[in-house]
C-alpha cells in the first residue's frame, strides 16, 4: 500500500515536471516568434490560460491550448501590454520628474508616487489571471483587478509572498531557470486568483438567492 501510494507521488510530481517544463519551451518559442517585442504578451497570457484549463479540467491538451489562445489573444494581448506599459513608463518618468523638487511638495508628490506605485503592482499581480478568466474589454480588465486586488487584501498578502519565495528560489537555484521560468509563478499566481474569481462568484450568487 505504501510503495503503490509512494509511485503514486512519483508519478505526479513527475507529471507536473513535465508540464511546467513543456509550458515554459512553448512560452519561449512562441515569444520569439512574436520577435519578442511582440510574442511576450499573447505568450505570457497563453501560459495563463493553460494553467487555468489545467486546474479546471486537468485534462486540457497543453499545445493545442496554449497555440489556440495565443492566436486568438494575440492583438488583444499585446493591446494590454502596451497600455500597461504606458502607464508604467508615465509613473516612472513622474516619480523621477517630482524628485528635482523640495520641501513638503517634493514629500507630497514622493508619497502620491509611491502609493500609486504600488496600486499598479497590485494591478499587475492579477491583470493577467482577470484576463483569461473573464471576457471585457481592456478597460475593465484594469478596474477588476484593481476591485479584486483591494476587496481581497489576504490573497494579496499571499501573491506577493508567492512572488517573492518564487524570486527567491531561482535566485538559489538558477539552474532551473530554463526548465520552468515564470510558469510555477503563473500556476500560483492562477491558483489563489481563481480562489478569489470562486469567492466572487458564491457571493454574487447568495445575493441573487437573498434578492
Amino acid at each position: 500500500m505504501q510503495v503503490g501510494r509512494l509511485l503514486n507521488g512519483v508519478m505526479a510530481f513527475c507529471k507536473w515536471v513535465t508540464h511546467f517544463a513543456m509550458l515554459h519551451l512553448l512560452w519561449i518559442g512562441c515569444t520569439v516568434l512574436g520577435g519578442v517585442v511582440f510574442g511576450l504578451a499573447p505568450s505570457t497570457a497563453a501560459m495563463y490560460a493553460v494553467a487555468r484549463k489545467h486546474m479546471l479540467t486537468e485534462d486540457a491538451p497543453l499545445f493545442q491550448a496554449f497555440w489556440s489562445v495565443y492566436r486568438q489573444e494575440f492583438l488583444r494581448a499585446n493591446g494590454l501590454a502596451w497600455l500597461l506599459a504606458g502607464i508604467g513608463a508615465v509613473w516612472y518618468f513622474d516619480l523621477h520628474f517630482f524628485r528635482q523638487f523640495e520641501g513638503w511638495f517634493y514629500s507630497l508628490m514622493n508619497y502620491m508616487m509611491i502609493m500609486t506605485g504600488l496600486i499598479y503592482m497590485i494591478m499587475l499581480l492579477y491583470i493577467l489571471p482577470v484576463f483569461v478568466h473573464y471576457d471585457m474589454k481592456i478597460r475593465g480588465y484594469i478596474k477588476q483587478a484593481l476591485i479584486i486586488g483591494f476587496l481581497h487584501p489576504a490573497n494579496l498578502v499571499l501573491m506577493l509572498v508567492v512572488g517573492l519565495s518564487s524570486y527567491y528560489f531561482f535566485i538559489y537555484f538558477p539552474g532551473l531557470i530554463p526548465l520552468f521560468g515564470l510558469t510555477v509563478f503563473a500556476h500560483l499566481n492562477m491558483w489563489l486568483s481563481l480562489k478569489c474569481f470562486d469567492q466572487i462568484e458564491e457571493t454574487k450568487l447568495s445575493e441573487t438567492i437573498a434578492s
